[in-house]
């Protein structure tokens, strides 16, 4: 799947109501970080770009909570 490919995905999954709650994302985030094979070329930065999104998804939580 190219860059275009997961974006189109991505907006199909949320239209269709099958997004994951954000408490949700963060925890299939960490079982994906937690399996990866870090000694794998570029699983470092894959990683930190996972990590990130994590971050970003523990925002939304945490503002999502003070509403």
């Amino acid at each position: 799947m190219n860059r275009t490919d997961v974006l189109i995905a991505i907006a199909e999954v949320a239209q269709a109501g099958r997004a994951s709650a954000p408490e949700d994302a963060i925890s299939q985030l960490a079982m994906i970080i937690d399996g990866l094979e870090l000694s794998t070329s570029g699983s470092e930065q894959v990683m930190e770009m996972l990590l990130g999104i994590g971050a970003c998804l523990w925002n939304l939580q945490q503002e999502r909570m003070r509403l």
